[in-house]
């Protein structure tokens, strides 16, 4: 009898032990849930992408200068895409009020283009919480469909005015691009080759200009010197400065492709667009330049960017 009451002891006390183990436990993952919540609700995992993507459709996606270009333009927006998306599933597709858009300019008076361009413009915050889900299983064939419908029209046209990026920072990019509001991440994408041309807008204000062509002469005195950072930055060389506000705003700026009898002028045109950017006051951690490369490697810059992006 006294060692059945022994026995019955012991498992009374194991009994208030593991209870007590129990809710010491679930207290701490309560407190570590509470905690894990805070930390995420003060993350940008809860914040809205507000992303833009300018496409130069310049003679640079011409099927005869450039063969075989489109299909990288194209690869690069799914590599952003991705990159996107993955983001959504991180947070939360229902939660997603995002917004990501496809643009070109200056604009084109054929239809078809202000067409695929209103069928990219998509805003997650305007369907209702099941539909969001579908957009988000759907978008990336939605891109890709149109996107291929518009270099199949844009790469075999007769004549390329060329893509005025210089008087899109100067007249559009603040209001296409940049919400005012702490809940957004403003990203604007430009797939270009680096070179900078319109035949209506090249300007000079003493070395500085609103045009980068390969002939240009103010590219072509630094391919000829080895010190040419130092005589850039000496004599002011640069593109035109404009008074633009963009501290607000990432930039990522893909498939640069130097003439192939001159490839330095990658650090040319990347120098000239990082003194550009600066000095519209975009900070030296919130932008990315980036070659033509193998996909894979350049797919990789692109979400370790959005990473960065989202930790800041």
């Amino acid at each position: 009898m006294i060692v059945k009451k022994i026995i019955q002891t012991l498992f009374v006390l194991l009994f208030i032990i593991s209870q007590i183990i129990f809710n010491i436990s679930c207290n701490s993952d309560v407190k570590k849930e509470q905690k894990d919540s805070s930390a995420i609700s003060n993350n940008k995992y809860f914040k809205n992408f507000n992303i833009t993507i300018l496409l130069d459709l310049s003679d640079r996606i011409s099927n005869k200068k450039n063969p075989g270009q489109f299909k990288k333009d194209i690869v690069f927006v799914n590599n952003v895409l991705d990159a996107f998306k993955s983001y959504l599933n991180s947070k939360g597709v229902v939660q997603s009020e995002d917004r990501i858009k496809v643009i070109f300019y200056p604009y084109s008076n054929y239809e078809v283009y202000q067409e695929i361009a209103d069928s990219l413009d998509i805003n997650f915050s305007t369907y209702d919480y099941p539909e969001r889900k579908k957009l988000f299983e759907k978008i990336s064939s939605i891109y890709n469909r149109q996107l291929n419908n518009l270099y199949a029209f844009a790469s075999n046209t007769k004549s390329y005015p060329g893509s005025d990026l210089f008087n899109y920072f100067k007249h559009r990019i603040m209001d296409d691009c940049i919400i005012a509001d702490s809940s957004f991440i403003n990203l604007l994408v430009i797939i270009t080759d680096g070179y900078l041309y319109d035949s209506k807008s090249k300007y000079q204000q003493g070395n500085r200009f609103s045009y980068l062509i390969p002939e240009a002469n103010h590219i072509q005195i630094f391919r000829k010197i080895s010190n040419w950072e130092e005589v850039f930055e000496k004599n002011d060389y640069g593109i035109i400065n404009l008074n633009n506000d963009l501290s607000d705003l990432y930039v990522l700026l893909g498939e640069f492709n130097p003439v192939s009898n001159s490839p330095k002028d990658f650090d040319i045109l990347k120098k000239y667009w990082s003194d550009w950017l600066e000095n519209q006051k975009v900070k030296k951690d919130h932008y990315k330049i980036l070659k033509t490369d193998i996909n894979t490697l350049n797919r990789n810059v692109i979400f370790r960017f959005f990473n960065k992006i989202i930790s800041q």
